[in-house]
């Protein structure tokens, strides 16, 4: 739990850190959604196979200095210990934050009858989106 909490910690630190670039973003819901949903794809495919390469995949530089190899087998570990495998989950929308966007879903997994957050954080860098941030809450 602690390892959790201390991954935590530091994807909101270099949330905030990371600096701000212009850049143009998806307009509606259904872009977001369009674009968000393969970047949280990767990410949920890397915990179920224990795959880092895949789960980093789409991180920008600084989550994955953050996010290292080591860190995410305790995390996916965590995870699977107290939520189980992931089953399925539901776009519940974004919100701009300058030139961030967060996206949340509400997931199921099979070892907890509640609802679980989802909260991914991306922006576009260069031709692609990245990932800045992740919780599951």
């Amino acid at each position: 739990m602690r390892y959790l909490k201390t991954l935590i910690l530091v994807v909101v630190i270099v949330s905030f850190i990371t600096p701000v670039f212009a850049v143009e973003r998806a307009k509606t819901t259904q872009e977001i959604k369009t674009v968000a949903d393969p970047l949280l794809d990767n990410i949920l495919d890397g915990f179920k196979y224990d795959k880092y390469t895949q789960y980093s995949r789409d991180f920008d530089p600084a989550l994955k200095v953050a996010g290292s190899r080591t860190k995410f087998f305790k995390v996916s570990r965590h995870i699977r210990t107290s939520l189980g495998n992931y089953l399925h989950r539901e776009y519940m929308g974004s919100l701009l934050k300058g030139d961030m966007i967060v996206v949340l879903w509400k997931g199921k997994f099979d070892k907890t009858k509640n609802d679980v957050l989802i909260k991914l954080v991306i922006k576009k860098q260069g031709w692609r989106y990245v990932v800045t941030g992740l919780w599951l809450q």
